[in-house]
């Protein structure tokens, strides 16, 4: 049986999806390198919600976690099942959902991550899926929250915009409506991609402690930490992340 293959990338270091909504990255950032590791400590299964074709969910497989692996497109978990070893199969576990809708029971995981994901949300969307992700953590449970910042590639043009915003007190400065002239000529002929939602530090954190989880550390992820080497802009803020844990 012939494997399905993932798209070919025309931006180096990014994976278009099937939908056209964004990019997996080929190569894990620092923070989702530590929910791998995490992960492969944990004995009760771990979530990766938004997992695009597995760039998170294979390693932490090999490191030994239970995974249950969470796309809004099922074609992208049907590329991971057929990308993952058939030595980690029996613990993985597939579904498709989109936030803030999908839903998993109370107290399952032990950990989650949500990895360039909630940048597509306008702000209720964004605070109403964190806690639901609080909520489906086990207590003692840790939260790995990634998202791209404005100073990203090719959004880091609207980057005035965003300061003079968080600067008049903004709760979302991030917010871009017509996000897909900011794309490179062919992704914009081609994504359905309208609206992003950028975040930083400061703004995981208000989310994260708004849902009632401890933060245990928060920050910029540099570029110099993913895309081998090749990031497609030169900013020390390319990523922010945020780790969090619900209380016992």
């Amino acid at each position: 049986m012939t494997k399905l293959e993932m798209p070919k990338s025309y931006i180096p270091g990014m994976i278009p999806t099937l939908n056209d909504t964004g990019f997996m990255t080929e190569v894990m950032d620092a923070y989702s390198r530590r929910f791998v590791d995490y992960a492969g400590a944990c004995s009760d299964p771990v979530l990766d919600i938004g997992c695009a074709y597995g760039v998170a969910t294979i390693p932490a497989l090999e490191a030994g976690a239970t995974v249950t692996a969470c796309d809004m497109d099922q074609g992208h978990v049907d590329i991971l099942r057929d990308r993952t070893p058939e030595a980690h199969l029996a613990r993985l576990t597939t579904c498709t959902g989109v936030l803030p809708e999908v839903d998993f029971p109370e107290n399952t995981f032990a950990a989650l991550l949500a990895a360039r994901v909630l940048h597509f949300l306008d702000g209720p969307a964004i605070e109403k899926s964190v806690q639901k992700m609080a909520s489906w953590l086990k207590p003692g449970g840790k939260a790995f929250l990634i998202t791209d910042t404005i100073y990203t590639g090719f959004w880091a043009q609207h980057a005035p915009i965003y300061e003079k915003a968080k600067a008049e007190g903004q709760p979302w400065p991030g917010e871009i409506h017509d996000a897909h002239l900011y794309l490179p000529e062919p992704a914009q002929k081609t994504t359905s991609i309208r609206y992003m939602n950028m975040l930083d530090p400061d703004i995981l954190r208000r989310v994260a402690e708004g849902a009632g989880l401890v933060v245990e550390d928060v920050g910029y992820i540099e570029a110099d930490t993913y895309e081998k080497g090749r990031a497609y802009s030169e900013s020390d803020r390319e990523r922010t992340g945020v780790i969090a844990v619900k209380p016992a």
